[in-house]
């Protein structure tokens, strides 16, 4: 007897020894009181077995014959072996006149090993070799973790590393994961290396997120210095720079308590030496000699790319905002191009910031430290009065049918 059985026995005795009413015993039982009678009739002829399903240990009605199954699996096994089991049900239903449902032809093709389930199949990500130089794809990412832990608080470590040789190429403590710290990366290898080919970074919205959004500052930078961005669709696409911090948030955490370092600044001072020790024993070298790296031609300003950039036009007196304060250009030779031209504000880390209008570096001064503008722009910055009255009916913008009208309406008055 199962649990909800022997519920029923155990409440039918006591309606029987007059303890429960069948009202009572219907309410516990969650049936109607016709029911409760049945049971109780039953009970009084066969005793606990009357209670017992009657369905229990017989084939559903709905059941289909051992037949059958053997017939449409041997049809699906030698002609549909590849069909999905939709697929599959039509043909069966079409060419062979056998009429079955989906979820039972699809129950039977998993217990034959014939398909696999959505939630059972196994994400399979393929092995992709290694590039052929260095220089050619750098992976970065940033890892979030107690680097100095319980020395200070939590915070992220941003790893740049060559896929070719499994060389870390830049490493920087920052206290979050933000565009200024991946500058400072990039910075960093572009200085000792120069520019690599491409970078592989995950859809973090500093690399323009899920829709690769290029006016993204972090895009608009690698566009300038001419390097491709691969974004990766998995953690585990860029799994040498996943891999390479689980090594580090190993090995670097317990250099870093040796050493008895607690702050980021310091942190930073002491990468340099890690990567070298670092680099001697995990390194490989590339299958190909050539460097892919690429010089750093005296054509890019690399403090000018790697900064944040905003776009601003120029009013009639050359004067723009920025952070609610009011700037004006100190350029006398250039009044008469700058106005209602568009210029770039590079911003940098500690607030300042610089501005360009094309290629060229324009000087600039705030507005209120600067009282006689008269200087700059060489005349007087004030709107001109406006024109008082209108013209008279003769003057010589009247046309000739204005005239004719005005003397038809004075013949009028006059008669």
């Amino acid at each position: 007897m199962s649990q909800k059985e022997l519920d029923r026995h155990y409440l039918l005795r006591q309606v029987l020894s007059k303890q429960l009413t069948q009202a009572q015993a219907a309410d516990l039982l969650e049936l109607s009181d016709r029911q409760v009678r049945n049971l109780l009739k039953a009970f009084k002829l066969h005793g606990p077995k009357g209670i017992i399903s009657k369905k229990r240990g017989k084939p559903s009605n709905r059941s289909v014959t051992p037949m059958f199954k053997k017939q449409v699996m041997d049809l699906v096994c030698n002609k549909y072996p590849d069909f999905g089991p939709t697929f599959a049900c039509e043909k069966l239903s079409e060419c062979h006149g056998l009429i079955l449902s989906n979820e039972t032809l699809r129950k039977w093709m998993i217990e034959a090993n014939l398909w696999v389930s959505r939630k059972n199949k196994p994400c399979i990500h393929p092995i992709r070799p290694r590039r052929d130089c260095f220089g050619e794809l750098i992976q970065i990412d940033g890892s979030h973790h107690y680097w100095f832990e319980d020395r200070a608080e939590k915070c992220v470590l941003i790893v740049f590393i060559d896929d070719a040789t499994s060389k870390i190429t830049s490493l920087v403590f920052s206290p979050t994961e933000s565009l200024q710290g991946y500058f400072i990366a990039l910075g960093k290898h572009i200085q000792t290396y120069g520019r690599p080919r491409s970078l592989y970074s995950d859809r973090h919205a500093i690399f323009g997120g899920s829709d690769k959004i290029h006016h993204a500052q972090f895009i608009r930078a690698l566009r300038e210095l001419e390097i491709d961005n691969v974004l990766a669709r998995s953690p585990q696409a860029k799994g040498r720079v996943e891999r390479v911090n689980k090594t580090l948030q190993d090995r670097l955490v317990k250099e870093l308590r040796l050493r008895n370092i607690s702050s980021i600044e310091e942190a930073n001072n002491y990468l340099q030496e890690f990567m070298t020790e670092f680099n001697k024993k995990f390194s490989k070298e590339p299958r190909g000699q050539y460097d892919a790296h690429r010089p750093l031609a005296s054509g890019y300003d690399l403090e000018r790319t790697l900064t944040r950039c905003e776009i601003r036009t120029l009013s009639k007196d050359v004067s723009f905002s920025f952070h609610s304060k009011y700037y004006i250009v100190m350029q006398p030779e250039m009044i008469n191009r700058l106005k209602n031209k568009k210029i770039e504000i590079r911003q940098k880390a500690d607030g300042s910031f610089r501005v360009f209008y094309e290629n060229k570096e324009l000087k600039y001064q705030l507005l209120a430290d600067y009282s006689d503008t008269t200087s700059v722009i060489n005349k007087k910055l004030t709107w001109p009065e406006a024109r008082r009255g209108h013209p008279n009916n003769f003057h010589p913008w009247k046309n000739y049918s204005f005239q004719v009208n005005l003397r038809r309406k004075e013949m009028e008055v006059v008669v």
